[in-house]
């Protein structure tokens, strides 16, 4: 890190920064101090990742704080050079193997969620996904079953052989998501950047693995900064790109790829991408799927439904036979990018 200091601090100036910096435990040892015809330098070496920027930013002698390290640097694959494996308990390792993660949006009925789970295991599918809290806009819409959704999905899991994955939206529900062995706890859109819901996920004794989804307009730092948060007490993050609401009224989301790219290339974490919200169209999921695998993700997360007309929630952007057709489609682009690379 390195502050630049106004033209007016003066002696006094540095010596209040360097005051600051050796009560935050930065020693005078560790600063290269720099001393121009305008403006003098201070450069902190060594690890910067504790210091609070804004702090430094807002003291009357300095002019600007430049950040030369990655924040996120746990994150980051200069930390951590190769891709993060998170091995769920059938053997399936997300973030080697491609991971095809189809079910409906949510529990609606035991017969729902068993026809569905036997369609997409049938078509290839490795996890099983349903919500059984259900987040809507409007709250006299279909909210999920709740502790019975959990139940029916982990009875699902058995008869299916397949990992299962559910939104958690309340730190309260946490015991629940224990009591049914929820395989991956997913933290949607509207909870990514709810700070103290992230850090009682990361105070979890027993952690399972948590995908998190970018919120809309979420910008790489801020989901970067709540991915931070879990995996200071859970190194099982996994990302999910999940698309943006535009001007645009065709779409439902306009899905960002280049997230996708950007995360691949520079940090370790899994990421998957959800082709269903990011378009929020039928006919464009399976070809926004492929073009997330295309670009790098580890996997998709699709939603996929027995009766997609008939649908509680999200029927519109459903798959059925569809989805069928997708999965050997994204396996091939799979096995050519793991040959490319």
């Amino acid at each position: 890190m390195i502050i630049q200091l106004k033209a007016s601090a003066g002696k006094a100036g540095l010596e209040t920064v360097v005051s600051e910096l050796a009560q935050d435990g930065v020693p005078r040892k560790r600063l290269d101090i720099f001393s121009g015809d305008t403006y003098t330098m201070v450069g902190v070496q060594g690890d910067v990742s504790k210091l609070n920027q804004d702090k430094y930013q807002a003291l009357s002698m300095v002019k600007r704080v430049h950040r030369i390290s990655d924040p996120f640097k746990e994150l980051s694959r200069q930390y951590h050079a190769e891709d993060t494996v998170i091995s769920l308990d059938n053997g399936h390792q997300v973030g080697r193997d491609l991971s095809l993660i189809a079910g409906p949006c949510a529990i609606e009925s035991r017969e729902q969620l068993f026809k569905t789970a036997e369609l997409v295991s049938q078509a290839g599918a490795n996890l099983l996904r349903g919500g059984a809290f259900k987040p809507r806009t409007i709250h006299r819409s279909f909210q999920g079953l709740g502790e019975e959704g959990l139940k029916l999905l982990a009875e699902a899991r058995e008869k299916f052989a397949m990992p299962v994955i559910s939104e958690i939206m309340d730190a309260r529900d946490i015991p629940l998501f224990e009591k049914y062995q929820i395989d991956i706890w997913q933290v949607g859109a509207r909870n990514c950047l709810n700070y103290s819901f992230l850090d009682a996920l990361a105070e979890v004794e027993d952690p399972k693995p948590v995908l998190l989804k970018r919120g809309d307009h979420v910008s790489m730092n801020e989901l970067l900064g709540a991915a931070l948060r879990l995996y200071e007490g859970n190194h099982q993050v996994i990302l999910c790109e999940r698309g943006d609401k535009t001007a645009d009224r065709v779409y439902r989301n306009v899905l960002n790829l280049n997230n996708v790219s950007y995360l691949k290339h520079h940090y370790h974490l899994p990421v998957i991408v959800d082709p269903s919200h990011g378009t929020g169209v039928r006919e464009l999921v399976v070809d926004l799927g492929m073009a997330g695998v295309a670009a790098g993700a580890d996997g998709l997360i699709v939603e996929v439904h027995h009766q997609p007309d008939k649908a509680l929630c999200d029927g519109a952007q459903s798959l059925n036979s569809e989805f069928k057709a997708m999965v050997p489609l994204a396996k091939s682009i799979f096995s050519a990018r793991q040959r490319a690379a």
